[in-house]
């Protein structure tokens, strides 16, 4: 049989059914491994994503908290990729270094929402919400003024508040959720590398480069 460039094919294997059976074990045993790298793929892609456009909204309007926030969405999407890199090479480490990540962002989340209620102010609301000019105007109508400034001391912390809790709640569960599911696939990893021989794996990281 001849090739693409006229030389000679065998049509024998190379490798025995032994290892052909070796091969198809890892291949199910790896499965859990592989989904969880795409995932991890997935997920650092996102995160950069994100860490990028809000970059371009602290360079429009800087501010410490969100340059905190931005370098550490930063940082944590980095070595989600790098996170992704381990486990496609199905190192022994990979899952916590994920699952660890995952906590490490929703604590970025926490501190940025944390400051953001913590140096809240209903003076600097009212400012944004009530311009110079459209205060100017309410001279004439001191009342007025006066019920839209109740109005806003009053509910301005509720929603300021209970935005930022709910930013804290989803993040818990959805950081929490992603580490769990990092965490879960230790015993994946430890099985497949336990029960496969190095060359099986190297023929594994190769292939899916």
């Amino acid at each position: 049989m001849k090739n693409g460039t006229g030389g000679d094919v065998s049509e024998a294997s190379p490798i025995g059914e032994r290892e052909w059976g070796l091969l198809r074990e890892a291949a199910v045993r790896r499965h859990k491994v592989k989904r969880a790298a795409g995932t991890a793929r997935s997920s650092a892609i996102v995160t950069l994503a994100i860490g990028l456009a809000a970059l371009l909204f602290v360079l429009v309007s800087p501010s410490f908290s969100g340059l905190v926030v931005v370098a550490g969405i930063l940082v944590v999407g980095v070595r989600e990729w790098k996170g992704y890199g381990k486990m496609r090479r199905a190192e022994a480490g990979a899952a916590s270094f994920l699952g660890w990540n995952q906590v490490a962002f929703f604590g970025v989340i926490t501190f940025y929402c944390l400051f953001e209620m913590a140096s809240f102010s209903t003076e600097e609301v009212k400012s944004a919400a009530i311009s110079p000019e459209v205060r100017a105007q309410l001279a004439s109508m001191p009342a007025l003024a006066a019920d839209m400034d109740r109005l806003i001391e009053r509910w301005a912390p509720y929603a300021v508040y209970g935005f930022y809790s709910l930013v804290i709640l989803v993040s818990a569960l959805a950081q929490g959720a992603m580490a769990l599911y990092y965490f879960s696939r230790r015993k994946a990893l430890e099985t497949f590398n336990r029960q496969t021989p190095e060359w099986v794996r190297r023929v594994f990281v190769e292939v899916e480069r």
